[in-house]
């Protein structure tokens, strides 16, 4: 058989098909078929749309409180790193205190070492000028 002879069969039998088909559900049987799955059409069309309208519903719920949780970790993530910046301040006021303090006390240490060295000096100054006249005094006589 030529392919022009199969294409003209397979119409054939598709028109006759069709021609059954149509007849059938036009049908009493045929119409109660059409109105079943029509009927089942809608039930499953509601049923998709119910399910889709919790699964919506769900989704922004958990996005609420995605959000809800980001927000409060934020905050608290941001007020942790303020206390923590002001721990350092406190931190850099008391090293600067004590700097100061020590800075002070070491220039009094200086201060009072200068003048235990200066009058050492001048007690030696005093104690050699001491001998110095006796051992003038002592070559005279």
């Amino acid at each position: 058989m030529s392919k022009r002879t199969n294409e003209k069969i397979a119409l054939g039998l598709g028109l006759i098909a069709g021609g059954v088909l149509g007849y059938w559900l036009n049908s009493d049987q045929g119409r109660e078929v059409r109105t079943e799955v029509a009927d089942k059409a809608v039930d499953y069309s509601e049923k998709a749309k119910e399910q889709a309208d919790q699964i919506s519903n769900n989704l922004n719920k958990q996005a609420t409180q995605l959000s809800k949780n980001l927000n409060t970790q934020a905050q608290q993530l941001s007020e942790n790193l303020n206390q923590t910046v002001e721990q350092g301040r406190g931190y850099i006021s008391q090293a600067t205190e004590t700097v100061r303090n020590q800075w002070q006390s070491a220039e009094e240490g200086a201060e009072n070492a200068s003048k235990d060295f200066k009058a050492g000096v001048d007690y030696a100054l005093k104690n050699i000028q001491k001998q110095a006249k006796a051992l003038r005094n002592n070559g005279k006589s």
